[in-house]
């Protein structure tokens, strides 16, 4: 199995695991499960994340606003991707980060604590895709769309890597 973990801020005891997914064939099916509960990870659009330090960023947010009582959203997978936008739009950062029906990609997020869990896996043997490294996850993704959305001028690209401007907006949001 291709999964990359990483561990979140130590006082949430969090993993958090990235696996990534082309041709998928039944994400309608996935959302409707994911919007019910039934599922417990956060469904990413590949084309909207250059680098996995960029979902690792939103999510150790995300479970620091539960910790604190803060979150804007119902879940803490709702969380992540409201915190993967540069945006305070709810709905818009779910629209943007969300994946939706028609699309075949998938990046699929695991908060658990400690290493694999039986969610987990019974959450992959669902996925009716094939898996790729998460390492691959450049390939997936749209630049254009995501300088457009994070409103990264080509000034700005020419002198800091599209990852460091994207995680500057996601760690700044709040402050602006």
């Amino acid at each position: 199995m291709r999964v990359s973990r990483g561990q979140l801020d130590p006082s949430s005891k969090l993993t958090l695991s990235l696996v990534l997914f082309k041709n998928v064939q039944n994400i309608p099916q996935l959302r409707k499960r994911v919007m019910d509960g039934s599922l417990k990870c956060c469904l990413i659009k590949p084309s909207m994340i250059v680098h996995p330090l960029q979902v690792t960023v939103a999510a150790n947010k995300a479970v620091l606003n539960y910790k604190q009582g803060t979150m804007k959203t119902k879940t803490l997978f709702t969380e992540v991707l409201y915190n993967l936008s540069s945006s305070k739009n709810i709905s818009q950062s779910l629209v943007k980060f969300g994946v939706h029906d028609e699309d075949k990609n998938l990046l699929v997020a695991f908060l658990e604590e400690g290493s694999e869990s039986d969610n987990m896996q019974s959450s992959l043997r669902l996925i009716e895709g094939e898996q790729c490294p998460v390492e691959q996850i450049s390939e997936f993704s749209d630049e254009n769309l995501i300088r457009k959305t994070y409103s990264i001028k080509d000034l700005e690209s020419s002198v800091s890597p599209l990852i460091n401007s994207i995680i500057t907006r996601i760690s700044t949001v709040d402050v602006m």
